[in-house]
């Protein structure tokens, strides 16, 4: 499976884990079933062992650095509060900026065009455009320091 596949898979996760639901082994279950349904290139089939303990590492670290992330992404969305943002568009930047800010094996803009992509897949219009700009400014601002 490719890492993308799995970052469509931990954003679904985080989403239902924020909205309160377990977010664990039945979601990613539901999250492949949807995708082969949607006729998404699922390589390999199931998740692989690496590409769970991907998703686990990132939905765990999302969920433990929650506060901080959420910080970060509200200092580069001007004029913007976190609870005015959709749903969505939180997962997919707090699992980007959680890549960004701890998995230096992906360039950032690799992690912000796999966040837009997203953006523009499963949430609404102007959505990917948002993203990239807070997504662009945080990595500015890492990349400055």
């Amino acid at each position: 499976m490719s890492r993308a596949t799995a970052r469509v898979a931990a954003m679904q996760m985080i989403y239902e884990t924020c909205a309160g639901g377990e977010g664990g082994e039945p979601t990613l279950a539901m999250v492949y079933d949807e995708l082969r349904d949607e006729r998404q290139p699922v390589r390999g089939g199931d998740p692989t062992l690496s590409d769970r303990e991907w998703i686990d590492r990132a939905l765990t670290g999302v969920i433990r650095d929650c506060d901080s992330l959420d910080a970060r992404i509200s200092a580069a969305s001007r004029n913007w509060a976190i609870d005015r943002m959709a749903r969505v568009d939180l997962a997919i930047m707090r699992l980007a900026v959680w890549e960004l800010l701890n998995e230096a094996d992906v360039p950032g803009p690799v992690v912000i065009n796999e966040a837009v992509e997203l953006a523009n897949r499963y949430s609404g219009e102007g959505s990917g455009r948002f993203v990239n700009g807070v997504l662009g400014t945080i990595l500015r601002e890492e990349e400055a320091q």
